[in-house]
């Protein structure tokens, strides 16, 4: 069977036991349609981390049966893998998903591409044979990934995924900073973890999207389908069933200066309206800046990710503002301006820095 070939070349390769003719073979087998979905580093990788347990090739066919979702969520026709050997350092870093249309970055762009997403890897503290590995989406991009078990999580601008080397034994684990959407292959026996700074999620299968900036005042969870279990860094044994439509909010920091009167946590309904094709909580994957109702300071950092750029206030009570808007194709300039005609407030903009008065 060409899959087992696979596997077993690989083993040679590695060990330098591969004849030409075998690389050769092995070279031609990594071109047919089913086994694209792991490049040759990926699978050197798993097979240093377990050389007694192959791959689960996805085939050809089922990739092109994404499900309506997935056919929204595409915005570029790049498959970025993710899963790269540590022994290959030097092979390039993934390709971001695709670069928003940002006038004033444009030409910038080409300066840091290779820098849109970073993967590399650092040793686990005290034990040698686990490593971490690390993907980051770049300010101002969104970057697509494929786990090892076929899981695709696609990192919002200034967002970063981590996950060990051996992710998929017992569970599949990994932790967050930042904002992904996830669509977990199903797969009962190794239960799929998401970390962040306050929350433990866990689920089977099923899509759903997280946001937890460090610097955000609240962090929060929206079901799309399925249905997930979570916990609460500050109350670890209290579970809470999510179901579809829902999205839950945790303050980020007790006491912060939006969050005195507020519960410490919310469940509420996903923002949804009759000609989106997904909620609001999840329209930056179809690279639109949407905020509803939220203060200033909020949006000011939801724009400083989306744009690339560092935006200050010189008056405090600007950030008390609330505003709710969407923006797609628009400059900064622009969307700052929209902003400006239905509140009262000026800006500033000198160099990729904003100041807000």
């Amino acid at each position: 069977m060409d899959q087992d070939t696979i596997w077993t070349l690989v083993g040679k390769k590695l060990n330098n036991e591969a004849t030409p003719e075998e690389l050769r073979q092995l070279h031609q087998l990594l071109k047919q349609p089913w086994a694209d979905v792991y490049s040759i580093q990926i699978l050197e990788a798993m097979w240093r981390q377990n050389p007694n347990q192959p791959p689960r090739f996805i085939p050809y066919k089922l990739q092109q049966k994404w499900d309506k979702l997935e056919s929204k969520l595409e915005t570029d026709d790049t498959r970025t893998d993710t899963f790269q050997d540590p022994a290959n350092e030097a092979d390039p870093p993934v390709k971001s998903m695709r670069q928003r249309f940002i006038p004033a970055l444009t030409a910038a762009a080409c300066l840091v591409l290779g820098l849109l997403s970073i993967i590399y890897w650092k040793n686990h503290a005290g034990n040698y044979n686990v490593k971490t590995y690390q993907i980051t989406a770049a300010r101002g991009n969104i970057s697509k990934i494929i786990l090892p078990d076929g899981t695709k999580v696609w990192l919002n601008a200034g967002s970063e995924i981590f996950y060990k080397t051996n992710y998929g034994n017992k569970c599949r684990e990994i932790r967050l900073t930042g904002e992904a959407f996830f669509d977990v292959v199903k797969d009962a026996e190794h239960p799929f973890i998401v970390n962040t700074a306050t929350m433990r999620i866990k689920v089977l299968g099923t899509a759903f999207n997280v946001r937890s900036y460090a610097n955000d005042n609240v962090s929060e969870t929206s079901l799309i389908r399925g249905r997930i279990e979570l916990t609460t860094a500050s109350n670890p044994h209290h579970r809470i069933i999510l179901k579809p439509s829902e999205k839950l909010t945790i303050p980020n920091k007790k006491g912060s200066h939006h969050n005195k009167n507020e519960a410490f946590m919310t469940l509420s309904a996903l923002h949804t309206t009759k000609n989106d094709s997904l909620p609001s909580e999840a329209q930056w994957l179809e690279n639109k800046l949407v905020f509803d109702n939220e203060y200033f300071d909020e949006v000011a950092k939801k724009m400083e990710r989306w744009y690339a750029v560092s935006i200050s206030f010189k008056n405090a009570q600007l950030k008390e503002k609330r505003f709710s808007g969407k923006f797609e194709k628009e400059s900064l300039n622009t969307a700052l301006e929209a902003l400006k005609a239905t509140s009262s407030f000026n800006f500033f903009m000198d160099n990729g820095k904003v100041i807000i008065y």
